[in-house]
């Protein structure tokens, strides 16, 4: 099982779901996002979501905090986020758990970025 989280919203936002939901739902969103992929970040982003799709048994949670976001950009990243998930649900057997995921990611509030926040990588490891 893999918890999608925001911590800074409490546990009522809370998504539990398989494994293989888990990784259906991330593989989705990469994917949706590696056709729009421009900037740097945004290709991090799709390598990150892809590797944490390939490890979900070994990972129990995933928090919207986890995402590298920047301060100078995390609108546009937000949004670039927000839009690859809303692309990756269309045709997607778990788009309600995506519809949901998107939601936390919508209400992550710009004051918990932190600067310098780095890709977290361990969990492929």
């Amino acid at each position: 099982m893999v918890v999608f989280t925001n911590e800074r919203l409490g546990a009522s936002s809370e998504l539990i779901v398989s494994d293989e939901v888990a990784a259906a739902m991330l593989f989705a969103t990469a994917e949706a996002a590696s056709r729009a992929a421009e900037a740097r970040w945004e290709h991090e982003l799709v390598r990150w979501l892809e590797a944490r799709g390939r490890v979900c048994e070994r990972v129990s949670a995933l928090d919207v905090g986890d995402i590298a976001w920047t301060p100078d950009h995390f609108e546009a990243q937000r949004r670039f986020l927000i839009d690859a998930i809303v692309r990756g649900s269309l045709g997607c057997e778990h788009a309600a758990a995506l519809e949901r995921w998107r939601r936390m990611i919508e209400a992550h509030p710009r004051d918990s970025v932190q600067v310098g926040r780095r890709w977290q990588w361990e969990a492929t490891a």
